[in-house]
Formats: C-alpha cells, structure tokens, sequence
C-alpha cells in the first residue's frame, strides 16, 4: 500500500510539476502566466490526436507542445506588444483553449465525448525488475513513464540555467526591478517573450503527460492542475526544488483522492475536491507564513 500510494502520488505529481516549472519561467520575468489550464487542455488534445494520425509518440508530444507554444506566443503579444493585462489575457487563453478543443474534437473527431484512440501508441510505463522486487518501496521505485523521469530531470535543469547561467541570472534581474535591469541593457521584452514560450512547452509537456498515456481525450481533463501549478509556483518561492517539493504535495493530495475512492464510500465528487481543498489551506498557511515575516522586518 504505501509503494502503490508513493507510486501514483509521483505520477499525479508530474503534469503539475511540469506546468509549475514553466510558470516559474514566467513568475520570474515579473510575470504570472495564468493561461497553464489551456495550454496543457490544448496540449492534451493535440498530442494524443496527432500521436493516433502520425502512430508516433515523438511527434504526437512535439505537436501538443507546438499548439501550447502558440497559445504562450499569443498571450506575450497581447501582454507585451498590446499592453493588455496579463491576467485578462491568461483568462482568455484558458477560455479559448476550453472551446477550441470541443470545437476541435467534433469537427476532427466527430464526437465531444471522452474520445478514445485506439489505434495510438500508447506512453507505455517502465517496469524494471529488480528494484519492483523489493519489499514495501519496490512498487515506488518503478512502472513510470519517459515523462515522470523527464519531469525530475528537468528540475535538475531549470535549476541550472536559472541560478547558474546569465540567462537565469537576467531573467531574475528582469523581475526584481526590470527599470535597473533595462539600464545596464538587459532587454526586458526578449526575457518575458521568452519565458511565456518556455511556459508554453513546459506546460505541452503536461499536457501531453496527462492524455498519451490514457491514449484517450476528455473535455476538461486538465481538471485544474493548471490552477494547482500556479499555487506550486507561489509557493516554490522561486526555486525549481521547492515547486517540486510543493508539486509532490499536491501529487499526494490527489492520490489520496483516487485511494478513498477506491476504499470508502464517500461520494467521489467529493473527493475529487480533496486536491483543490489542499491547495487552498497550502496557500492560507503561506499568506500567514509570509504576513508574519513581513512584521517581524
């Protein structure tokens, strides 16, 4: 039981996870992406649907990536070529995003339902043997897909270019005081268009890690993880770890969901509130956390 409850607390965790480290990107340019929800629900489509035309898993996850990269492109013109508001303009995405792959699904597809792909290579899970054998933690070590592995690995890597390069050293400077940033010619613009794009593929890549494995697409199937991304973001207070620690938090909640579902006889509307209900308490303990050292200064 607790390998089985680690091991889907790790595979909840990284749609979120690969979101949260993309709205990093853009949390650190001074700007909030809040459009994640439609980029991965947009990515979900796409991917599966193109893995199912094309019988390629590869180029399935680079489309779903491509069309979250063109919601993320859009939203940077209209943030920062039309000054529109950022939250309006993330609203939006996610609305748009929200009726263009219902429009997308009946007219390709023929269906607005749960859609399922039969003929599309699955993102199969990786059993490894050895390490499934050992007691109470061999199931938590094994049976993931390329992208749970991928969404550490990339942890590693945002961390990297974010505190050891001086592109993660400008684009921290651009959201801290871009007006200083600006003077010593850093160009503000080239760092927050940037970061909307790596949002974008941050965020395709959670999508697709939601629908390929199912190899199935249903309307809404993001489920607010988009939402739960942008809480990891907060409370990663900048940092790739601390968005994982908090994305693990929130896999947790979720698994926790799918265990009482399984177990219980509690309504599962309910329970499905179990991730949202966490989310909210992890950011009332932060607001609190964050008012008291703001008094103590």
């Amino acid at each position: 039981m607790i390998g089985s409850f680690m091991h889907t607390t790790i595979v909840m965790m990284t749609p979120i996870l690969l979101a949260a480290l993309g709205g990093l990107f853009t949390d650190l340019s001074g700007m909030l992406n809040i459009g994640l929800e439609g980029m991965m629900l947009m990515s979900a489509f796409v991917s599966v649907y193109v893995a199912n035309a094309t019988g390629s898993l590869l180029i399935g996850v680079l489309a779903g990536v491509v069309s979250a990269s063109l919601l993320a492109a859009i939203m940077a013109v209209f943030s920062l070529n039309l000054k529109a508001n950022v939250f309006v303009v993330g609203l939006a995405t996610n609305l748009m995003a929200a009726g263009m792959t219902v429009f997308l699904s009946g007219w390709l597809v023929g269906t607005r339902g749960t859609i399922v792909f039969h003929e599309a290579p699955r993102l199969s899970r990786i059993d490894v043997p050895l390490l499934g054998d050992i007691p109470v933690i061999g199931r938590m070590l094994t049976g993931y897909s390329v992208m749970d592995f991928l969404a550490i690995g990339l942890t590693v890597a945002c961390f990297f270019v974010i505190f050891k390069t001086s592109y993660g050293y400008h684009l921290r400077s651009v959201g801290r005081d871009y007006k200083t940033a600006e003077s010593v010619g850093i160009s503000i613009y080239r760092h927050r268009f940037a970061a909307f794009i790596i949002s974008g593929v941050f965020a395709g890549l959670g999508g697709a890690a939601l629908s390929l494995p199912l190899r199935a697409f249903v309307g809404g199937m993001t489920g607010g993880r988009g939402w739960i991304a942008l809480v990891a973001v907060v409370l990663g207070r900048g940092n790739p770890f601390g968005v994982l620690i908090a994305s693990l938090i929130f896999g947790a909640a979720s698994a926790v969901s799918n265990t009482l579902q399984a177990v219980t006889d509690i309504p599962p509307k309910l329970l499905l509130a179990v991730p949202f209900v966490v989310t909210l308490v992890a950011m009332i303990i932060h607001a609190v956390r964050r008012h008291d050292s703001l008094e103590q200064q």
